[in-house]
């Protein structure tokens, strides 16, 4: 189906008005009022509201997803992966934060279709491998689970969609190093301690 010459105006106003009303709680009629549009206009480009959706989350969802497979396969310490992936999440936020906020309220963690499970699961499992590449170099403590790791990690990061502010005090990067940190001190190998 050709998108109109409003398209990203479109898929912007979607993504404003499902963040602030929920999916459920959103019409295309509320999107078509924000966009400064006639809602029978919207449906000459889309067939439902879900199209709406899956515009407003997929571009984020797959550079984060992308950058993550690459990550995962580059060299490097699992440690230097770690703020990179961080730093990546933050990036993707702070590029598509309105975008972010709606995948992280409406689909993150959510049963509601195969595909979106599917990329939830990769997304963790690349984390886990990394966790897990540290813990076999002896980078990582190795008494800690690598997917309570990952999951804890990205819920660090997907949790920055409510409480971020572009024009606040930190930039994204300089809150995804503090989150990298405090993971990475968590992970770090301890010297014994004598008794």
């Amino acid at each position: 189906m050709p998108r109109p010459s409003r398209w990203d105006d479109v898929v912007a106003a979607a993504a404003k008005v499902f963040r602030e009303r929920g999916y459920d709680g959103a019409s295309v009629e509320d999107v078509a009022d924000e966009v400064g549009m006639l809602k029978g206009s919207i449906y000459n480009y889309i067939s439902t509201k879900e199209d709406l959706l899956l515009a407003v989350v997929r571009p984020p969802a797959e550079r984060l997803l992308r950058e993550m497979r690459d990550l995962e396969a580059a060299d490097g310490p699992a440690g230097d992966k770690i703020r990179l992936m961080a730093r990546s999440h933050a990036r993707v936020i702070e590029d598509f934060l309105p975008y972010v906020a709606v995948y992280v309220q409406e689909l993150a963690g959510r049963q509601t279709s195969d595909e979106w499970m599917a990329m939830d699961r990769e997304y963790v499992t690349l984390a886990e491998r990394i966790v897990e590449a540290g813990m076999e170099a002896d980078e990582f403590r190795s008494d800690v689970r690598p997917r309570i790791v990952a999951l804890s990690l990205i819920g660090s990061l997907n949790w920055l969609t409510r409480w971020y502010q572009p024009d606040g005090p930190e930039s994204a990067l300089e809150v995804a190093d503090q989150i990298a940190d405090l993971c990475l001190r968590g992970l770090s190998v301890r010297p014994a301690t004598t008794g």
